[in-house]
């Protein structure tokens, strides 16, 4: 199976996940719109899709599209996801509809986190320091 740049596949019996690895530009993006240092934003959970690219301008999919969605529809505040960022969730997340930051079209489907719990011993995020 082929997954886009800067994913890692997971899988545990027939479990799989995505974990999205933070490029440099995509963690000074998030940190950018949560108005927070960089170097904080170290970790993110497991996605259950692998990352998408944009049918309009073609960047993939990324944590910091998934922060920039969330805080323009008001779903969360900045002090609850970079709680999850920095120290994980062992929540599902719900799907949702993910705007592109970059030409703020809607990119196709939805998309939601893992629980950590899914993996028969999981981390509570993975490290995606890249």
């Amino acid at each position: 199976m082929s997954v886009p740049p800067n994913t890692e596949l997971v899988t545990d019996g027939d479990n799989v996940a995505y974990i999205w690895v933070l490029t440099p530009l995509e963690r000074a993006h998030i940190a950018s719109l949560l108005g927070v240092d960089a170097s904080i934003i170290r970790k993110g959970p497991f996605m259950a899709q692998e990352r998408t690219s944009c049918q309009s301008c073609g960047k993939y999919s990324g944590l910091d599209d998934l922060v920039h969605s969330a805080l323009s529809a008001g779903i969360h505040c900045k002090d609850f996801i970079l709680d999850v960022l920095v120290n994980g969730t062992e929540a599902e997340g719900p799907a949702r509809t993910m705007i592109c930051s970059t030409c703020k079209e809607s990119f196709k489907g939805e998309f939601h986190w893992m629980p950590a719990r899914w993996m028969a011993e999981p981390p509570r995020t993975h490290d995606v320091v890249a």
